[in-house]
Order: structure tokens, then C-alpha cells, then sequence
């Protein structure tokens, strides 16, 4: 099931136990506020709430009025250059990244900077007979990767670089309507250059071998957990790191 804002699907429900709002704030760092593609992400309980992050910022404050209006985000994405709806941030995309949050190293960010994104796999993903196209799975990847690499300075620094590089293992068929987490870690900065890797994972399957009466955590016990794993890089352009 999904709740629905004026017929449009906004955020599959009820969500795994692990991505809960509660869970995601504990756990997952701030939340990532983009505005081309914020106004369809938004969960209908943010949207109205005066007391959640979202109703706090200041985008909210001018925006909060008509928020299941998604003539807002449309008008902005025309008026700043945009043709269509973002491949994986739209209500309409056969993959959604539903949010984006961010764990900074330090206040500069670098290494060790982590994306965490709640992913949905919708049936228009479809490939065969009940799983998801791996190009879905990829996606996501550079979509992620992308992100994290915007994320290097310190903080979020929308479209101040390009992705040039993903390289992608599929592990795992993605079931139609599965729930994954996205994970992209920076792990290296050399002068431009932004090295990250990324894993698309169910905590829920982490969480059963965990308590499995018994266990096998070796290496090959815990890519029974792993959809995807990725390396990528990111350029970012000229004066994004201090003296680059």
C-alpha cells in the first residue's frame, strides 16, 4: 500500500521496521533538501506538520501553503532549466530514492562522509517474472555516488561536479516492491577527485543472520545481504575544495 497526496503515490506504506522516521533520524544523519526534486519526496506527514524539520527550514516557510501542490515543484524545475521529472527522485519513477541523509566526517566533510538513502523498487521496475531490471539497481549506484560526491565539502553542493565513473557488481535480484537501503561512503579526495563506494542493502536479511541461532558471519554469509555494490568517482569543478 502507498499514501497518496491529490492521486499521486507518494511513500510506499507501512515502511520496514528499520526505516522508520524515527530510525532514519537516530541513525542516518540530516536530511538532504534538494529543491528540484524536494516537493515529491516530502512524506505527507512532514508536509503538514509545523513541527517537523521540513516545516522548520526555510524553503518550508515560503512553500508550506499549498505542499501537495506539485505544480511547486514542476514550476521550479521549468523555470530553472529542467525537461522532465528526475529519473529516480519523482513520484513517477520506477526506482525512487524516497530520501537522501547525510553523516558529515567533520564540518569539511572528506573522507569518510556518508549518504544513507531509503530506496523503493517499484513494479514498473520490472524485468522478469517478479524482479527488478538490473539498470534499476545501477541507477541508483550513480545517482548515490553522484550525491555523496556534492557532499564532499562539507555540505550539500547540488550540480558542482559530474560523475564520471561507476563500476557495479549485482549480487542480488531486487524484488518488485522491495524496500533497500543505499549507502555511499567517500573514501578518498585527491585534489578533484572524489573515490566512493556504495552498497544497496536490506538490513532486515543483516538482521536475521545476526540472530540466527546459527551463525556464519564470514565475508560470503554477509553478501547474502548485498543487492549491489559499486566504486565510482566524481570531478568536482574547479575552486568546489579549497586551492582546487
Amino acid at each position: 500500500m502507498s499514501s497518496k497526496v491529490n492521486g499521486e503515490v507518494l511513500w510506499p506504506s507501512p515502511l520496514p521496521h528499520w526505516a522508520t522516521k524515527d530510525q532514519r533520524l537516530k541513525n542516518w544523519g540530516e536530511r538532504l533538501h534538494v529543491y528540484e526534486w524536494e516537493e515529491e519526496g516530502i512524506e505527507e506527514e512532514e508536509r503538514c506538520d509545523d513541527n517537523s524539520e521540513f516545516a522548520s527550514s526555510k524553503m518550508a516557510q515560503q512553500e508550506c501553503i499549498n505542499t501537495t501542490n506539485t505544480n511547486v515543484i514542476n514550476s521550479y524545475r521549468q523555470s530553472n532549466g529542467w525537461k522532465g521529472c528526475d529519473l529516480v527522485h519523482s513520484t513517477t519513477s520506477p526506482v525512487r530514492v524516497l530520501e537522501y541523509r547525510v553523516k558529515y566526517a567533520s564540518d569539511l566533510g572528506g573522507e569518510g562522509t556518508t549518504l544513507t538513502g531509503l530506496v523503493h523498487f517499484t513494479n514498473m521496475a520490472e524485468s522478469h517474472r517478479g524482479f527488478c531490471h538490473g539498470g534499476s539497481m545501477c541507477s541508483v549506484m550513480d545517482d548515490a555516488i553522484g550525491w555523496v560526491g556534492f557532499c564532499a565539502t562539507g555540505q550539500c553542493r547540488p550540480w558542482t561536479g559530474f560523475t564520471v565513473q561507476v563500476n557495479t557488481n549485482m549480487m542480488k535480484p531486487v524484488k518488485v516492491g522491495q524496500i533497500l537501503m543505499i549507502r555511499a561512503t567517500i573514501v578518498k579526495i585527491e585534489r578533484r577527485k572524489v573515490h566512493s563506494i556504495a552498497e544497496l542493502v536490506d538490513p532486515s536479511a543483516e538482521e536475521d543472520i545476526d540472530g540466527s541461532e546459527h551463525k556464519d558471519k564470514s565475508a560470503s554469509s554477509r553478501e547474502q545481504c548485498a543487492h549491489a555494490r559499486a566504486e565510482g568517482l566524481v570531478i568536482l569543478n574547479r575552486g568546489v575544495l579549497p586551492g582546487h
